[in-house]
C-alpha cells in the first residue's frame, strides 16, 4: 500500500518548529529537538514530512546500520572494506518510530535468540542501530521510561551505541536526528532529561481565523488528491532540500565572532546553565547561519539559537527569558529569577490546577548526570547496634564466559548461572540460559529470578523538618543515618534520592533526584534551622516530586509533626494532601517528637496517606 506524507512546505505557520527540525537535519550533533505543545497542532505531521525533504545519503549496501562509507564503520563494514567488498548505494532517510511500549532491549539491542539457542552470542540490533543516519522519532517522549530516554540521549550525544548485555559486547554507529514530541498536559519530562535535549520549540495553536481556515483547506485538498497536492509544493520542498544540502557542505566553515561567544557565555553563566547549553547554542547558531548560506553567524542567528537552547531550560528553573538581543557588545542580561526563596506565606491555589500548570519542580535543580559513586563507610551515629534497612533482596548476576572473538561479540560458549533470589521469574533470561546451557527446555538450574528492579527504579525522597526546635540536630543525624544506609543498598539497585527541607514559610527541593550520595550528604550538612514549620508545603512538594515519577516513590518524612503554616484549616489541608500522597508514594514518618502529650499532626498524616509512623530506621522497607 502506497502512503503519502503531507508536504513539509505546505504546513501553515510554525516557522520555529520547521527551523528547529531543519537545523537538526543539518547537524544532528545539536542533540535533538523537543517539540512541546497541545494536541492537534501538526507536531507528528511535521516530523513525518521532514524525511521527504531530506537529501539522499550514501550508505554501505546491505549494512544493517546504514554505515557512512566515508565515516565511522561498524565491524561488519570494516571487514568488508578490508576484503575490498564494500559496495555503496544511495539511500533515502528513514523515520524510525519508537513506541512508548518499547523495552530497553528493543531500543539498544540484545542477544539474538535464534543464535542463542545454538550457543552463540550475537547482537540483534535495536532501534538505535536501525535509526543510524535516519530520524528517530519519539511521540509522547514524556510517557517513555526514563532509563530508555536516558540511553537514547546518550547515543544522540555521542553518535555511538555501546551494547554490553547478556554476553554481547558491541559498539556501532548511532548518529540520528532525534525528535521528541510531547503534550505537557499529559505529564512533564524529568528536569535531568529535559536538559539533555539540545533545543526545544513550543508549538502554538492558530491565533487567526485566516490561518485556521487555510489549514483546513490544505488538509482537505490533500485528502481528496494527495498526489496533485504534493506536486503543487514540489518546488518549495526541493528548495528546502537544496538549502539543507548546501548547509551541510559549508557547516564546518561557519565562524562565530568572539564578541558573540562572550555574549552567549555570559547569558548562560548568569542563568546557571550547563556546558551542554553552550555547546547546543553554538551548534544551532552555526546551523542556522549555514542554512541561510552564511559563513559568519550574525546577531539574528545568535538570538534564535539562544531561544532554541535556553527557553526549555529556563522554564524548568522557573526563570523568565533574558534579553537575547545583541547590542554592540552590550552584554547586559535582564534575566530575573521569579522564585520567592522562602517568602511564600502559605497561600496556594488549588493543588490540582497548580500541578497541571507547572513546568517543573520548585527548588534548586542540581546537575545529576550519572557519576561513579565512591564507596563510603557508615559514618552515622549508631545506637543499640548497627542500623539496617531490611527486606532488600539483591542478586549478583554471575556469568561464565569463555573465548570471545573480540568486537564481534560472538562467543563459543556463554552461560548465565541460575539465580534463585527474587520474587519474579525473568522469562527471557531463563529461556536464554537454558538454551545456551544445552537444555532443550527451561531447566530449574537455569531459572533466573528478579525483583523487577530497573535503572531509575525506587525513587526515594528524604524530607527534613529544618524549623527551629530543640530536636533539630536529632533530625539531621537521622537524615545522615538514612543517607548512609541508602548508600549501602540503593546504589546497588540503581535508585535515586531527592532531598527537601522545610522551614520558615515554604519547603525547598535542595537536591533533585540523583545517585550522587556525596552531594546528598553535603546538602544535609548545609541545612540550617530557621523559623516555623510549613508542614503542608513539605507534603505538597513530596506529592509533586512523586507525581512526576512513573512508579510509586518511597518518601521519608523526618519531623515532630508540629506544623504551623497552612492555607486555611490545618486538619482539612493535611487530610487533603495526605490522601493525594497515598496514590503516588509510600510514606514513612520518622517521628522525632518524644513527648506524646505535645500536639503533633504525624498520626493524622499517617492515617490519610496510608503511611507508617516509625521510630526505627529498620522499619523502612524498600523492594
Amino acid at each position: 500500500m502506497k502512503t503519502y506524507e503531507f508536504p513539509f512546505s505546505a504546513i501553515v505557520d510554525d516557522d520555529d518548529m520547521k527551523l528547529g527540525l531543519i537545523i537538526n537535519a543539518i547537524d544532528s550533533k545539536i542533540g535533538g529537538i523537543l517539540i512541546t505543545g497541545p494536541k492537534g497542532i501538526a507536531k507528528s505531521t511535521m516530523v513525518r514530512s521532514l524525511s521527504s525533504i531530506l537529501p539522499e545519503i550514501k550508505a554501505v549496501k546491505n549494512c544493517r546500520f546504514h554505515c557512512n562509507p566515508y565515516g565511522n564503520l561498524c565491524d561488519e563494514c570494516l571487514e568488508r572494506k578490508k576484503n575490498n567488498s564494500l559496495e555503496i548505494e544511495n539511500m533515502k532517510i528513514k523515520i524510525i518510530n519508537l513506541p512508548n511500549s518499547a523495552t530497553l532491549d528493543r531500543v539498544v539491542g540484545s542477544l539474538d535468540i535464534k543464535n542463542a539457542i545454538r550457543g552463540r552470542a550475537v547482537l540483534r540490533e535495536g532501534l538505535l542501530g536501525e535509526g543510524n543516519r535516519g530520524i528517530l522519532y519519539i511521540d509522547e517522549v514524556n510517557l517513555l521510561d526514563d532509563s530508555i530516554v536516558d540511553s537514547i540521549l546518550d547515543s544522540a550525544a555521542s553518535g555511538i551505541n555501546i551494547v554490553e548485555r547478556e554476553g554481547v559486547s558491541y559498539i556501532h554507529p548511532a548518529g540520528f536526528i532525534l525528535v521528541g514530541t510531547m503534550n505537557p498536559e499529559e505529564g512533564e519530562l524529568r528536569p535531568q532529561l529535559l536538559d539533555r535535549f539540545g533545543i526545544s520549540v513550543e508549538g502554538k495553536l492558530p491565533t487567526s481565523t485566516e490561518k485556521l481556515i487555510e489549514i483546513s483547506r490544505r488538509v482537505e485538498e490533500f485528502d481528496l488528491n494527495p498526489e496533485k497536492f504534493i506536486e503543487q509544493y514540489n518546488d518549495r520542498d526541493n528548495e528546502i532540500r537544496d538549502r539543507i544540502k548546501n548547509a551541510r557542505a559549508i557547516l564546518n566553515e561557519v565562524k562565530i565572532d568572539d564578541e558573540y561567544l562572550n555574549f552567549i557565555a555570559n547569558i548562560i553563566i548568569e542563568n546557571s546553565l550547563s556546558n551542554r547549553t553552550m555547546i547546543s547554542t553554538i551548534k544551532a547558531a552555526k546551523a542556522i547561519a549555514a542554512y541561510n548560506n552564511r559563513k559568519n553567524a550574525n546577531s539574528g542567528d545568535i538570538k534564535k539559537a539562544l531561544e532554541f537552547a535556553l527557553n526549555h531550560r529556563l522554564k524548568e528553573k522557573g526563570k523568565s527569558s533574558p534579553d537575547y538581543n545583541f547590542n554592540n557588545g552590550n552584554q547586559k542580561n535582564d534575566s530575573v529569577d521569579n522564585e520567592k526563596n522562602g517568602e511564600n506565606k502559605g497561600k496556594r491555589d488549588n493543588i490540582d490546577n497548580d500541578l497541571n500548570n507547572d513546568t517543573g519542580v520548585k527548588g534548586n535543580h542540581h546537575n545529576t548526570d550519572n557519576q561513579d559513586d565512591k564507596n563510603q563507610n557508615d559514618m552515622g551515629n549508631k545506637k543499640n547496634g548497627e542500623n539496617k534497612i531490611n527486606n532488600i533482596e539483591l542478586s549478583v548476576n554471575n556469568k561464565i564466559k569463555t573465548k570471545k572473538s573480540g568486537k564481534s561479540g560472538i562467543s563459543d560458549s556463554y552461560r548465565n548461572m541460575g539465580i534463585k533470589n527474587g520474587r519474579n521469574i525473568d522469562i527471557r533470561s531463563s529461556v536464554l540460559n537454558s538454551g545456551m546451557s544445552g537444555y532443550k527446555k527451561i531447566n530449574y538450574n537455569a531459572i533466573v529470578m528478579k525483583n523487577m528492579y530497573s535503572k531509575g527504579s525506587i525513587p526515594v525522597i528524604i524530607a527534613i523538618d529544618s524549623s527551629k526546635s530543640m530536636n533539630f540536630n536529632s533530625r539531621i543525624n537521622i537524615a545522615k543515618n538514612i543517607s548512609n544506609l541508602l548508600l549501602k543498598k540503593i546504589y546497588l539497585i540503581r535508585s535515586r534520592v531527592a532531598l527537601l527541607s522545610f522551614s520558615g514559610y515554604s519547603s525547598k527541593v535542595v537536591l533533585n533526584f540523583s545517585r550522587n550520595f556525596t552531594e546528598l550528604e553535603n546538602e544535609i550538612d548545609n541545612i540550617k534551622s530557621s523559623g516555623k514549620t510549613p508542614l503542608y508545603d513539605a507534603l505538597y512538594n513530596i506529592y509533586k516530586l512523586s507525581a512526576y515519577e512513573k512508579i510509586k516513590t518511597i518518601s521519608i518524612l523526618i519531623t515532630d509533626g508540629r506544623g504551623n503554616i497552612f492555607n486555611s484549616n490545618p486538619y482539612n489541608d493535611l487530610k487533603y494532601i495526605s490522601e493525594k500522597i497515598k496514590n503516588v508514594s509510600n510514606l514513612y514518618i520518622v517521628n522525632t517528637e518524644t513527648n506524646e502529650y505535645l500536639p503533633s499532626y504525624n498520626k493524622l498524616i499517617a492515617e490519610y496517606s496510608n503511611g507508617k509512623l516509625i521510630n526505627n530506621l529498620s522499619d523502612i522497607k524498600i523492594g
